[in-house]
Parts: C-alpha cells; sequence; structure tokens
C-alpha cells in the first residue's frame, strides 16, 4: 500500500528567542505559526501520518498560555495521526505535559520513554517504531526497530489499543521515529543517543524520521534512492531560532509504496527567515543612498513578505567618511523590520601607511590595528573598524554627528 507522510522536528516552541530583543514576540509567534501551517498543509496534501522527531517544546520556557493554544492546534479535526517521540528539550516524564494533558487529545501519541512501542496501522499497511527521551541526555543508543518493542497499540481511527505482542507481525510499511545523533561508522559514543550508520543500515526499518540537528539531511534523488538499506533523514528546524539558522527551512514529505521508499521532498515551512545580505558599498554613498540599496536586495529575496523577516547585513567595500553604523541600522529598521548590522567596511586610507607614521594620527592607527589582531568577537572587530573610521574623519577635520 502507498502511503505519505510528514516528517518534521526541533520546532522548539515557547522558546524566548532571548537574544532577538524586541524582536523575540514577532519570532516567538512564528514558531507557533510555523506548526499551524504545517497542520494545514498536511491536512491539504492528504498525508497519512505526522511525526515528530522531539524537541517539539522548549519545555523549560514554554508558558502555560502557550501550551494551551498548542493543545488548542492539535485538538482541532484533522483525518491524520500525530506521533511524537520526545527529545532531549522536551524529554519526557510523568510530570510532563506529554504524560498529562496530550494523552487526553484526540488522534495524538506521544511514545513514552522506558521501551520502545510499536504503532499499528492496520488500514495503511504501516507499523511505526518510536521512544521518547527520559532526561537532558541520552548515553546509551535507542534504535527503534523492527523487534525491538515491548508493546503493540493498534490505531482505531482516534485511540491506540493495546493488542497482544506476536513476533514478526509487522504491517508492511516500517518507520521509526526518534531523537538522536546520527554518527559515522559503528561506534555508539555521545551524549544524546547516539545513533551509529552501521546500525541503522542493519535494521529493518524503510525509513528512520529522525531529529536533533537543525539543519537539514541533503534530499536524496529520486532516481539515487537505496532501497536496499534504511534511508535516514533530519528535516531540520522548520523556523529557523537565531541566525546560524538562517534561509529557507523545511519538513520533508515521504512516500512510502509496499516497503519501497519512492521519494523524499521539502515542504517550505517557516513563517519568518532569518536572511544574509552582503552590500557593497563605495565611499561617495549617502546614507539614503545606502539604505535603499540593502531594502532592493531584501525586496529581491522575498518580494511580498521581505518585511517579515530579520536580516544579517554585511557592509563590505570602502566607507563614506563619518558613516554612523547605528543610524544607518535605524534608518533599515523603519524600512525592513529587524536587522543586525555587521560593519566590515574598510577606510578609504591605507591604514598600514598612516600606522607608519610618527604622529599622533600614527600612533591612534598602529593601536587601533594591534587591537584587531587580538579580538577574537564579531562584534568588538565590529566597534573597533568604526572607531577606527571615526577616529580618521576627526583628524582630518570632519564633524561628526550621532555617532554613538
Amino acid at each position: 500500500m502507498s502511503i505519505k507522510f510528514l516528517h518534521t522536528a526541533d520546532l522548539h516552541l515557547g522558546s524566548r528567542m532571548r537574544s532577538l530583543g524586541q524582536a523575540a514576540p514577532d519570532f516567538q509567534e512564528a514558531l507557533i505559526q510555523s506548526f499551524d501551517n504545517l497542520l494545514l498543509e498536511a491536512a491539504a496534501l492528504g498525508v497519512d501520518f505526522f511525526l515528530i522527531a522531539g524537541d517539539f517544546l522548549e519545555m523549560a520556557e514554554i508558558e502555560d498560555r502557550e501550551l494551551n493554544r498548542i493543545c488548542d492546534l492539535l485538538a482541532r479535526e484533522r483525518s491524520f495521526p500525530l506521533l511524537l517521540a520526545a527529545g532531549n528539550h522536551d524529554y519526557y516524564s510523568p510530570a510532563s505535559p506529554y504524560a498529562t494533558v496530550f494523552p487526553e487529545i484526540p488522534r495524538v501519541y506521544v511514545f513514552p520513554a522506558e521501551k520502545i512501542v510499536r504503532l499499528d496501522f492496520p488500514d495503511r499497511d504501516t507499523s511505526v517504531w518510536g521512544i521518547s527521551f527520559s532526561s537532558l541526555y541520552q548515553e546509551t543508543m535507542l534504535l527503534p526497530d523492527v523487534g525491538s518493542e515491548a508493546t503493540v497499540l493498534v490505531y482505531d481511527g482516534i485511540d491506540f489499543v493495546e493488542q497482544e505482542l506476536e513476533p514478526d507481525s509487522a504491517l508492511t510499511n516500517k518507520i521509526g521515529l526518534v531523537h538522536g545523533e546520527y554518527l559515522a561508522g559503528s561506534k555508539a559514543e555521545g551524549s544524546y543517543n547516539p545513533l551509529p550508520a552501521q546500525q541503522i543500515k542493519q535494521s529493518r526499518l524503510d525509513y528512520l524520521a529522525m531529529g536533533h540537528i537543525h539543519k537539514a539531511s541533503e534530499l536524496p534523488a529520486a532516481d539515487h534512492l537505496d532501497r536496499r538499506t534504511t534511508l535516514a533523514m533530519y528535516p531540520g528546524s522548520p523556523q529557523g531560532l537565531s541566525f546560524n539558522e538562517s534561509g529557507p527551512r523545511h519538513a520533508l514529505i515521504v512516500e512510502l509504496d509496499n516497503s519501497e521508499l519512492k521519494s523524499v521532498s521539502a515542504l517550505p515551512s517557516a513563517s519568518r527567515m532569518f536572511l544574509e545580505i552582503c552590500s557593497e558599498l563605495d565611499s561617495t554613498q549617502a546614507d539614503q543612498e545606502i539604505i535603499e540599496q540593502i531594502v532592493a536586495q531584501a525586496q529581491a529575496l522575498d518580494p511580498t513578505s521581505y518585511k517579515r523577516h530579520s536580516y544579517k547585513i554585511r557592509l563590505r567595500g570602502e566607507a563614506p567618511p563619518a558613516l554612523s553604523a547605528a543610524r544607518l541600522a535605524a534608518g533599515l529598521r523603519e524600512q525592513i523590520g529587524y536587522v543586525s548590522l555587521l560593519d566590515e567596511l574598510h577606510p578609504a586610507e591605507n591604514v598600514e601607511e598612516l600606522g607608519e607614521e610618527q604622529t599622533l594620527r600614527g600612533l591612534f592607527v598602529r593601536k587601533i590595528l594591534q587591537d584587531l589582531t587580538t579580538l577574537d568577537m564579531e562584534a568588538e572587530r565590529d566597534d573597533l573598524q568604526q572607531a577606527l573610521r571615526l577616529g580618521l574623519s576627526a583628524f582630518r577635520g570632519e564633524t561628526l554627528h550621532d555617532v554613538y
């Protein structure tokens, strides 16, 4: 039988995202909106299952009101069951919402932590194995493989009913769901459920839905799918949490047909994106010209929704005299929203030659250049670069306005 399912992970719903400052509430909302969008897309695509491979919630930070809203989304009428294996940020415990609240929501199942459970879906000829984390760390391997189950539950369309465990009774399509670290080779060494590639390859699963790594696995080409071994995939986080997760994000849509992997495709998922822009300047440009140049670059990335995103903007090239990065950032926020400006401009002057002068200006340049070689923090280096250019402007007798 042919089936289709959605695979996502690492949503971290409830994360405070404090590094974004005043923009944090917008992106907190984007986390929940991205999940809601995935539910709606899954319904529109007619998926048979919705799989979440851990870190669904940022359990240490989520607020009760947010949790209630998420439960309301899960309780909406839908045709497919949602299956969840908890990870290290939302590990399963008797006191967690996964044990106290989620069991009351129809068509939702959270795998327990103490044993591997197999879920059977007879009408879809599919079995799903899964297990959750029980703590922040999981140093021994938990690979939900065929035959590893301690309990079997059968889905009746709303609930999951326990049945007698019988050997070799699994259905045709075989899927594993787990949070963990994919490791090359055969050694199971790690703090977050080490999953050696050799062990996965030897499993009898058709597909292993993994979570934990926020970068998505490379999509396999349809004509290069190896149907003789288990395909293990990370979907990546569906909504970026910081500039470390920049650009478009996605969930995975997977199709199986009688245990044969047919396709794996990306389903765009980010409600808001973290985007990077490199803008080349020259020393003749005025502030408004620079702002218009950067806004045009943002519009080129997303013509319809460019104001929704967050931008890391790298200024490169030759610095206009007395340029104030702080004022430029303020002007850009009025045009495109939240921005983080990285000042990587170089002065119009040849600073190495200036540093050789036996003058106060030469002493100033030498001191800045020396400090630049000792700093590792990007923000501190940006501040020094700006101080160098402003200092040179002052030495030229230029009036500096609103530089702080």
